[in-house]
C-alpha cells in the first residue's frame, strides 16, 4: 500500500470540508420551515462522521504543518456544524447569524 502525501492529505481535508459544506447549506435551504426534519439531521450528522473517518485515516507521516492547520479549519467547521445539529435536535431552529458565522469559519481556507 503506498504512503500517504502531505498532497494526498491535503485533498482528502478538502474532500472533508465539502461534505460538510453540502451539510451547511442543506440547513441553510431547511431554515425557517418549521421544525427540522429527520432528513436534515441525518444527512448533517453522516456529514459529520464522514469527514472525522477523512480526517482520523490521515497518517502521521503526512501531517506537516499546512495539514495540520487544514485539519485544525476543518475540525472547527465540524464542531460549528455539530453545535448547529444540537440546536436542531433540541428544536431550537437555526438562527441566520449562526450561519453567518459558519461563512467566516470558511475564511480559513483561503489561505
Amino acid at each position: 500500500m503506498k504512503e500517504m502525501t502531505s498532497g494526498a492529505a491535503l485533498r482528502q481535508l478538502q474532500q472533508a470540508q465539502a461534505g460538510l459544506k453540502k451539510a451547511r447549506q442543506l440547513m441553510k435551504n431547511a431554515r425557517g420551515q418549521g421544525p427540522a426534519s429527520p432528513a436534515v439531521l441525518r444527512a448533517g450528522w453522516e456529514s459529520l462522521a464522514q469527514a472525522n473517518r477523512l480526517m482520523s485515516e490521515i497518517p502521521v507521516a503526512a501531517a506537516d504543518e499546512a495539514v495540520m492547520t487544514r485539519q485544525l479549519a476543518v475540525q472547527r467547521y465540524a464542531t460549528a456544524l455539530l453545535v448547529r445539529l444540537r440546536r436542531l435536535l433540541r428544536n431550537e431552529g437555526i438562527d441566520a447569524g449562526d450561519l453567518e458565522d459558519d461563512d467566516r469559519l470558511d475564511e480559513t481556507f483561503e489561505d
